[in-house]
């Protein structure tokens, strides 16, 4: 917030050395925390409105970031503030709501600063419930704005400025997916290209080779539930042994 600075060309250069290192990984370590949130915040929710209520996965998506929205501004923006006017008595609620966006939007302008005017272990406690305060602040914020990048409106309107491009797929590949769209929606497969695993798919890295069958999975299984192939396998791994019967014309 401008308030500590260093003093020293020392102090100057040391800081500047700091920054180069301390904001990438901070990112990075932000990012991973995303990355890592996203599957149980946004992706199971989703899953489960298209489950149990029966939406698209479109409008499943819509609802699923307008809560995820409306809570953010509700935890970090909200009750912040109202929480800053009890203890800054001067601040109006306005205020502390404006000091709450210039925190978590990474202004830090300091022109607002709780703890000023309180005693030395109030100012430390303050402090350090600011710095928590931060951390989660900004990765709920970039979980909400990973979230928003993945509608199918926003992805629209970035294509409306930088033109037609194909995503990166991960995780799968293109044969073992089909093109879907959402008829109930209005959204041919032509207009909103969505990728998805079909109910049954074969991967092409399976051998074709028969799998040898060990002993007690013939013992379990039986005779009779076992296919043709593993029979076979079953036969060239373990010949029978057994001597011939005898020639009757002998």
């Amino acid at each position: 917030y401008g308030v500590t600075v260093p003093l020293s060309d020392e102090g100057r250069a040391f800081c500047m050395l700091y920054c180069l290192v301390g904001i990438p990984l901070t990112f990075f370590l932000f990012s991973s925390i995303t990355d890592a949130l996203l599957p149980w915040v946004t992706h199971a929710p989703i899953r489960y409105l298209q489950i149990y209520w029966g939406l698209s996965h479109n409008r499943a998506a819509l609802l699923c970031c307008g809560g995820l929205a409306a809570c953010t501004a509700t935890l970090f923006f909200v009750l912040p503030a109202i929480t800053l006017c009890l203890v800054e008595r001067k601040w109006t609620f306005l205020q502390s709501l404006y000091y709450c966006f210039i925190s978590l939007s990474t202004i830090g302008l300091g022109d607002y600063l709780p703890g000023r005017v309180q005693s030395q272990s109030m100012r430390l406690g303050l402090e350090f419930a600011t710095s928590c305060y931060l951390v989660l602040g900004l990765v709920a914020l970039l979980v909400v704005l990973e979230s928003f990048w993945e509608l199918q409106q926003v992805q629209a309107l970035l294509r409306v400025f930088a033109g037609p491009h194909v995503r990166e797929i991960k995780g799968l590949c293109l044969d073992e997916m089909v093109l879907g769209g959402d008829p109930w929606a209005g959204v041919s497969p032509v207009d909103g290209l969505q990728y998805m695993c079909p109910i049954s798919t074969i991967s092409p890295h399976l051998s074709d080779a028969p799998t040898a069958i060990s002993a007690e999975e013939r013992f379990i299984l039986g005779p009779l539930q076992m296919s043709s192939s593993e029979k076979a396998a079953s036969l060239s791994l373990h010949p029978d042994t057994s001597p011939d019967p005898p020639d009757q014309n002998s």
